[in-house]
């Protein structure tokens, strides 16, 4: 249980001489900490100092957690100033509770006070004087044991850390003192609740930024979601740094307050009154008027200014004027719109440090904190706990808020509590987040934001723009506003949000009409949208609407079945989810009363009627599981259409005769499994994205295709039944056909061969086309944008010729090529390489590319890839790498057990069993580490490396053994890790040993300690011996026969020789 804190009184017990410092530097420091907000105990300021009486002087001590002395040239002529002395040091020592003492040297030198000299001495003279000439005797005991205590005291009081007053400027020594106070009552101007969890990391960052001198660094930006811990951080930063400026600030709430009449005004006045110290407010009687005063503030004094919750340029403007600083001072401000970057002058070096949501760990406790008063969930609470952190996102106010409302609370009410959450947000948390929807300038912003809560968060952002742009929206524009103010994020090129904000956005909607969601502008929720067009209760109000009928089955049904569609049809399976027949009949007709639909999503919904009954106004019509052999009617109404989505349906042709839609922009007939032909692509001129994935009755696509001169995207991935194949357009910028094997593609599309027109082409992929060598054309040097190609999964022995042509590939995926033995003569521009599950490739050239990544898990055979690794049978070795592992060539021929050496990175290695260690090493020691001290040579001659030897169990279960090894040089503070490739293992070699010599001469010298240690796998022993290079001329006999494969002089591109300096961790990884 925490030990409850001493209340005081009083900050300070301020003892000082009257008559030296009264009427200047003790009331001047008085007013500095009054004004520093320090309750300060003077005695003639409290009562008449001729009728304090001692107990009353020494209650004043006891309740005061500092006692501040000021010692002056006359401080010990006064017997009352010394008595205060000596009961400021008894309290010290007798406090139960820590009692501070705090001296000033205030024009006298701290040893004259310690020792009585100087005026100290004159005054305790004075005190002799009397002593000899008292001639009563109880009287002189009295005097000489009174002097006796306040020299001890004195000399005690000297003794404590204090300040001593120089000739500098007494303004600047008062300062001092205060801020010495301060830090000592570790004083907070700002309260805090003590509930703190994972801000330390953006708390260092800005106290580091603090610390930066330069008069540029002078404004950071706390950037976040509401509800983040922006102001909490800020808070922590003003409390521990306030005191080490001229003037500070935090002015809280800014944009609440800006918008009450006459708010901005007031900021102001508390801005300029708490940054120059003044008890009586300033008078400003408008805006322009307060800025100049500020302004003039601002360059002439060091501060330290918080502006908490800014949202507008005119708030900045007002606040902070011209942005004129004086050296050293500091701007700080939260805010939810990145956009106030804009507000800042190009010179001033903007920080902006974007707070993000905690950890789940880090969640947990938080909740957990305010939800049980301890650090972790209490059963039988735990799942509930988890589900609600989950459900928050990392969100301090939510688990805050949340926590807070559910302690103490039962187990049915935590279930109820979830249960309504899934529906209806927390309204105070709901009050928080909305205020970023609320300052949205426009109602397009607005708008926007609601369409990608309620149907889009998650898609791709172009494929947002694309439908929403014919809206009246302004997507573009839009995202980047509602990104500025963190409602929304792009990550991966897909629009994502914040699970409350997206809740918070259709609790929007909601809140619209609470009561009858066909007066709403949106649905999504499948019992609103079931029960809607059910009931005719459609109106124009109803902008968009998605409903799913598989999830209303789902919540019916307890059971669902989960598989491939590619393994079992996808005339059964929808994502891996069983389609469920639908027992509900809607009536097209339920869709008419919404004459301003733009956004219709269907999830195997069926209608009945005409579909020309739809609303005129669709811009999106993805219809999911459409029943129909063809889509009927005039399609008068899809002719503003943008998107058509009508995957998993089964449709045979998307309609019976030729249409026109100008303005469709994407189709999409994935896994239309009966679909055998194409739509006649002269009525959709403005098409961009043609998607025919998984079509697997589709034999051809039309001719008319090459009309379709927008297309940018055409994907026929797992079109297996497809065989004809008509001139492509020019226009083309991704062509997936991956999984199409009766087409001999390449060779059957001419236009491929004559590239100039593909001058826009940047990513192919044709894996898995069943393609030969001599499918390939000889020459695509005009494919001049092509960046990515995948050819993974084809009978091709080689890398195609055409490939070498390419002036700008930069990702080649060329796995599971089954023939292929040997990759070479890569492009120079290739920086990743793909070319995992090739069971023949022997052989690898990177090429002149040393920086290429290269993929090549599960190539059993791959031994050579130049630069970088070499793996060789032992008799293909340099003798003196065998030697230097500490094995024999006659070891290794009785052996006959087809041992092989890996050289990467400048080491060497081989797995031998344990039986055939070499037995002389310098160190030795049991288990997975090792380590030593570098001792010198007695020929002084230079270390050229290590060679260790490491004895492992076989991890039960696997075949390969894993090796990850750490060299440590504590001296250099220099750290290798090597992580070793995975090396097969006999099955009859239960316990194996990994011998390995490391030629990293400079790593180590005379005097060096070294730790080396195995991260995985289960290590037995250690052994290691150092190399030098009078070892080379031990062997007399020695030569390199035309044989070696792996020489000692080998140098590989990342070599660990290469990168041997101090202070430093280096990572050494194999291409696996």
């Amino acid at each position: 249980m925490a030990t409850p804190q001493t209340v005081y009184s009083y900050d300070v017990y301020l003892s000082f001489r009257g008559e030296d410092t009264r009427k200047n530097f003790t009331d001047h420091l008085y007013t500095a900490m009054k004004q520093a907000r320090i309750r300060t105990f003077r005695d003639d300021d409290a009562m008449d100092r001729g009728k304090l009486l001692k107990p009353e002087l020494k209650k004043a001590i006891n309740k005061s957690a500092i006692s501040l002395i000021v010692f002056s040239e006359s401080y010990a002529s006064s017997k009352w100033c010394l008595d205060e002395v000596l009961m400021i040091i008894e309290e010290q020592k007798t406090s139960s509770s820590k009692h501070d003492v705090v001296p000033v040297f205030y024009k006298v030198d701290p040893s004259d006070v310690r020792n009585q000299r100087g005026s100290f001495k004159k005054a305790f003279d004075g005190y002799e004087d009397i002593i000899k000439a008292e001639t009563d005797f109880h009287k002189k005991r009295e005097w000489l044991g009174k002097v006796g205590a306040w020299r001890d005291s004195l000399r005690k009081a000297a003794t404590f850390t204090g300040m001593v007053s120089t000739d500098g400027y007494e303004a600047r020594f008062i300062i001092d003192i205060v801020n010495v106070i301060r830090k000592k009552l570790d004083y907070k101007a700002l309260y805090i609740e003590d509930k703190l969890v994972g801000i330390k990391d953006d708390v260092a960052e800005i106290e580091s930024w603090l610390q930066d001198p330069s008069p540029n660094a002078a404004i950071l930006l706390i950037n976040g979601m509401g509800g983040i811990g922006k102001t909490t951080i800020a808070k922590c930063i003003y409390n521990s740094n306030f005191h080490n400026y001229d003037g500070s600030c935090f002015l809280a709430n800014i944009n609440e307050t800006s918008n009450q009449p006459g708010g901005l005004i007031r900021l102001q006045i508390q801005l300029l009154s708490t940054i120059l110290k003044r008890e009586k407010e300033e008078t400003i009687w408008n805006v322009d008027e307060g800025t100049i005063k500020i302004t003039d503030a601002l360059c002439n004094n060091v501060v330290l200014i918080i502006l908490d919750d800014v949202t507008t340029l005119q708030q900045i403007d007002a606040l902070l004027g011209p942005q004129w600083f004086y050296p050293g001072s500091k701007v700080i401000i939260t805010t939810r719109h990145k956009w106030l970057l804009t507000a800042f002058k190009d010179h001033l070096k903007v920080k902006v440090q974007s707070v993000r949501t905690l950890s789940t760990v880090d969640a947990i406790e938080l909740f957990s904190l305010y939800a049980f008063h301890q650090n972790q969930p209490m059963e039988p609470h735990i799942v509930h706990t988890e589900r609600l952190v989950h459900h928050c996102m990392g969100l301090p106010l939510a688990l805050k808020v949340l926590g807070s409302s559910l302690r103490g609370n039962t187990n049915d009410v935590w279930e109820n509590k979830m249960c309504k959450l899934e529906a209806i947000p927390n309204p105070e948390i709901q009050k928080v987040l909305q205020i970023s929807y609320e300052t949205l300038e426009d109602d397009k912003d607005k708008d926007l934001f609601l369409h990608v809560a309620c149907f889009f968060e998650g898609e791709e952002k172009d494929y947002i723009v694309k439908i929403l742009a014919p809206c009246d929206v302004y997507p573009v524009v839009g995202i980047r506003n509602l990104t500025d103010r963190c409602l929304l994020y792009v990550e991966y090129g897909r629009v994502k949000m914040h699970q409350l904000i997206k809740e918070m956005g259709r609790e929007i909607v909601r809140q619209e009409s609470p009561k009858d969601p066909g007066k709403r502008s949106r649905l999504w929720h499948h019992d609103d949208c079931f029960n809607v067009l059910q009931d005719h209760a459609g109106t124009k109000e109803i902008e968009g609407l998605m409903l799913n009928m598989q999830k209303i089955e789902e919540a019916e049904s307890t059971s669902s079945t989960t598989m491939n569609p590619e393994t079992r049809g996808f005339e059964e399976y929808d994502h891996g989810k069983k389609v469920h027949g639908n027992k509900a009949n809607f009536e097209i007709g339920a869709l008419e009363k919404m004459k301003n639909l733009m956004l219709l999503q269907l999830n195997h919904v069926t209608f009945y009627g005409k579909c020309n009954k739809l609303p005129k106004k669709l811009r999106l019509l993805s219809w999911h599981g459409f029943s129909l052999k063809a889509i009927p009617g005039d399609h008068s109404s899809l002719e503003k259409l943008v998107v058509l989505d009508m995957s998993y349906s089964k449709l045979k042709c998307v309609w019976d005769d030729f249409k026109f839609i100008g303005s469709l922009k994407i189709l999409n007939l994935s896994y239309c499994i009966e679909l055998i032909e194409t739509p006649d692509f002269r009525g959709l001129p403005g098409l961009e994205s043609l998607i025919l994935k998984g079509c697997l009755s589709l034999m051809k696509v039309g001719e008319s295709i090459a009309y379709l001169k927008e297309l940018v995207l055409l994907d026929l991935t797992n079109c297996r039944s497809l065989r004809d194949f008509p001139c492509l357009p020019s226009s083309l910028v991704s062509l997936q056909m991956s999984g199409c094997p009766n087409l001999d593609v390449l060779g059957r599309i001419q236009c491929l061969d004559s590239v100039s027109s593909f001058s826009f082409l940047d990513d192919m992929d044709v894996s898995n086309c069943n393609l030969f060598d001599n499918c390939f054309p000889n020459d695509w040097s005009s494919l001049v944008s092509l960046w990515s190609l995948n050819i993974d999964g084809n009978n091709v022995t080689s890398l195609p010729k055409c490939i070498q042509t390419l002036p700008r590939i930069t990702r080649l995926h060329a796995g599971d090529c089954s023939k292929i033995k040997s990759v070479i003569g890569l492009p120079k521009t290739i920086n990743v390489l793909y070319i995992s599950n090739n069971k023949s490739l022997e052989k690898v050239q990177p090429g002149q590319n040393s920086s290429i990544v290269v993929y090549c898990p599960n190539c059993p055979k791959l031994c050579d890839m130049e630069g970088r690794y070499m793996v060789q049978s032992i008799d293909k070795v340099e003798t003196k790498i065998i030697r230097y592992l500490g094995l024999t060539l006659d070891a290794c021929e009785g052996m006959k057990l087809g041992l092989q050496v890996l050289h990467e990175f400048g080491i060497f290695s081989t797995f031998v069993p344990e039986k055939q260690i070499p037995s002389c090493f310098m160190y030795k020691e049991r288990g997975p580490q090792i380590s030593f001290r570098v001792p010198w040579h007695q020929n002084s001659s230079t270390i050229i490396g290590f060679n260790m030897c490491v004895v492992l169990s076989r991890l039960r279960g696997y075949d390969y053994a894993y090796m990850n090894t750490q060299v440590y040089n504590k001296t250099k503070k220099l750290r290798l890790t090597y992580m070793a490739r995975n090396k097969k293992i006999r099955k009859h070699m239960e316990h194996i040993a990994w011998l390995s010599v490391w030629r990293c001469g400079n790593l180590l010298e005379p005097g060096d300690e070294i730790v080396i240690s195995i991260t995985t796998g289960k290590a037995h022993q250690f052994y290691i011996n150092l190399l030098y290079e009078d070892d080379e001329q031990v062997e007399e006999d020695h030569h390199v026969d035309a044989s070696h494969q792996i020489l000692w002089t080998d140098r590989m591109d990342k070599d660990i020789s290469n990168y041997v300096c101090g202070d430093m961790t280096r990572v050494f990884q194999s291409d696996n």
